[in-house]
């Protein structure tokens, strides 16, 4: 497995994670096949793939030439089947367990047999994605964090039958792509996320309580605490949909109070006030934006 020889790429869902880890990829020279669910879906992500260059190229992020070069490498598709046989494949769909086990078990029959299939789970544990492969031993978690064109870590997550070779690999691979990895324990959350919601969540708490508003709150962990955004802000930029399913999945399987979702947060996303990619989350938006571009 030469790491040389990794042209193609793959990335299974192109939403909020997805596409922009497609972007990391063609910025990094790889030809990406992006695969949806449906038409609407991949035409959605494309689009967001092609307004994120666009507007990189008025900020002067990024000459038109490159911008050229990189759409000239992306391709789309709605069949997992149309994936190149020696692609390297990232599977970004939704925080749902079967869902993921029937994406991985597709892909596993398409590609080589000896390339690596990454994961870009952020609270399922790998070990249980991968009940359902013949060969597990090449998979493992690979987890970017919000926005990956952006953000510099990545978490390398093996599972107990993960192979030496193939973690290696993700940690070269990592830093190949210009990330920062560092390499975690197959549990649920793993490192940012462990730390993360609970955070957010009982920011959630403070405010169910009467105890502030998110503005103050925001202010407060941005100004006294030196963090960039606040617990209200960073949860709509994620989506409320995906902080709720993370919370989900820890609680349910370790039954610790500090991942218990709260009432507000359920009515939210019941409501379809999912954050800035619908304009309405904790804050109000006049457009749903990603990464500052309206959609």
């Amino acid at each position: 497995m030469d790491m040389n020889e990794i042209k193609n790429c793959a990335v299974i869902g192109c939403g909020v994670m997805g596409f922009g880890i497609a972007v990391v990829l063609l910025n990094n020279g790889f030809t990406v096949t992006v695969v949806e669910k449906d038409e609407q879906s991949l035409k959605r992500g494309l689009e967001h793939i092609s307004k994120f260059y666009e507007s990189g190229i008025k900020r002067g992020k990024i000459s038109e030439d490159k911008v050229k070069d990189n759409l000239s490498r992306l391709k789309g598709t709605v069949k997992i089947e149309d994936i190149p046989y020696d692609s390297l494949v990232i599977e970004a769909v939704n925080e749902d367990l079967s869902l993921k086990q029937d994406v991985i078990s597709r892909v596993e029959s398409v590609i080589s047999e000896e390339s690596p299939i990454f994961t870009n789970t952020s609270s399922i544990p790998v070990i249980e994605i991968s009940a359902v492969m013949r060969r597990p031993d090449r998979f493992l978690g690979f987890h970017f964090f919000n926005p990956p064109p952006v953000m510099k870590l990545v978490e390398v997550i093996p599972s107990l039958k993960t192979d030496e070779r193939y973690i290696s690999f993700a940690v070269e691979f990592a830093k190949k792509i210009g990330k920062e990895p560092v390499i975690t324990k197959d549990t649920p959350a793993f490192i940012g996320n462990a730390l993360l919601i609970p955070f957010i969540l009982e920011a959630i708490r403070m405010y169910e309580g009467g105890i502030s508003t998110p503005e103050d709150i925001d202010k407060a962990c941005k100004l006294g605490l030196g963090y960039p955004m606040g617990p209200f802000e960073l949860a709509d930029f994620m989506g409320l949909d995906i902080v709720l399913a993370i919370a989900d999945n820890v609680y349910r399987r370790t039954g610790d109070d500090r991942f218990r979702p709260s009432a507000k947060l359920r009515e939210l996303v019941s409501a379809g006030f999912l954050g800035r990619k619908t304009g309405r989350g904790f804050y109000d938006y006049k457009k749903p934006k990603l990464f500052g571009i309206e959609v």
